[in-house]
């Protein structure tokens, strides 16, 4: 999903992983360039919107809730790549896709969904042409690197309903 600022990509992110963690129990995560921006997007809001009887047991070092129904959902930062080898993923959301390396996915968190067929998001907000841009194409009929197992989402920031066209006309011209 290519989106503008303030789209609600996070929130997107956090409520997936939720709704797929209720219904299939496992380890879902939601990984960020950093490990800081990871407790900041994520962590407190996160925390505020899993209802506390589905909540058992949260550990605020590791930035890891466990569900009643044994599922886990971690926030984890690509800046200490190891720290995200040798665990076996349902789910996984890569945030700000275009500001992490492609070897992160390609050689680190790709692995870790095979074996269980788990499913991958990539969200950000468009960065030029790079990987996460190449990634988008797989998802576009149209495109030369179409797979019918990928499905790509855009939207601009006049598509998001809680912002005013004026105030994105304002912003451009300023920016």
């Amino acid at each position: 999903m290519v989106a503008g600022r303030r789209f609600g990509k996070s929130v997107f992110a956090r409520m997936h992983c939720l709704l797929n963690a209720l219904s299939e129990p496992g380890l879902y995560w939601i990984v960020n360039p950093t490990y800081r921006q990871g407790k900041q997007i994520h962590w407190h809001e996160l925390k505020k919107e899993i209802p506390y009887d589905l909540i058992s047991y949260k550990n605020e070092q590791e930035l890891s809730i466990q569900l009643v129904n044994g599922s886990r959902i971690e926030i984890k930062g690509a800046d200490n790549e190891d720290s995200l080898r040798g665990v076996g993923l349902k789910g996984v959301v890569i945030d700000e896709a275009a500001d992490q390396k492609l070897k992160v996915w390609e050689e680190i968190i790709r692995p870790t969904l095979i074996d269980s067929g788990g499913w991958a998001i990539f969200i950000g907000t468009p960065k030029g042409f790079n990987w996460f841009f190449d990634l988008s194409l797989k998802g576009q009929k149209a495109s030369a690197t179409f797979d019918s197992d990928w499905a790509s989402f855009q939207f601009t920031s006049y598509d998001n309903p809680y912002l005013e066209k004026k105030e994105i006309e304002k912003a451009k011209k300023e920016g």
